[in-house]
């Protein structure tokens, strides 16, 4: 048995705890252990189109054409600890065929769009949708835009969720 170098054993010793406690540190804010992910997916395949990381708090939106007024319609959402979105405020370009008129919020009138703004009592635990290449616009969290309309495929059944 080869008998170990008293000299290197002690700074061996500390640089493998040294490691180990940078490793640790690492691990604990930059993990996998516990991350959620928007995860945008077909229905009816293996396709999936994007999977993001967000936190509760964080704010996603969507940008729509209305299919039959052809008005702006963004959608904001805050995300939840629990995975569910909870709907924060929409921005339409005017009132039409199926766009609420008279929800229990505050309206303000901002760049051409109506704000619908302090909704309460709307919360989803994913979305589901036949998709559009034209009518979305995009979709984005916290204003940062990581999916469009077009990247998708047309006709396609699609799943928003938080996994």
């Amino acid at each position: 048995m080869k008998r170990v170098n008293k000299r290197f054993a002690l700074p061996a010793v500390l640089l493998l705890i040294c490691v180990m406690a940078v490793t640790a540190v690492f691990a604990a804010g930059h993990g996998t252990k516990g991350t959620k992910n928007i995860v945008i997916s077909s229905q009816v395949s293996d396709t999936v189109y994007s999977r993001v990381p967000v936190k509760a708090g964080d704010e996603l939106s969507f940008g729509w054409e209305h299919s039959f007024e052809h008005v702006t319609w963004n959608e904001y959402y805050i995300i939840r600890e629990d995975g569910t979105f909870d709907l924060d405020r929409i921005a339409v370009g005017g009132f039409g065929a199926g766009i609420p008129a008279e929800m229990d919020c505050t309206y303000r009138y901002e760049d051409g769009l109506i704000y619908m703004e302090n909704i309460k009592g709307s919360s989803f635990a994913e979305f589901n949708w036949i998709h559009s290449t034209t009518q979305l616009k995009w979709i984005a969290v916290n204003g940062e835009v990581f999916i469009t309309g077009p990247d998708m495929e047309q006709r396609d059944r699609i799943n928003l969720i938080i996994k």
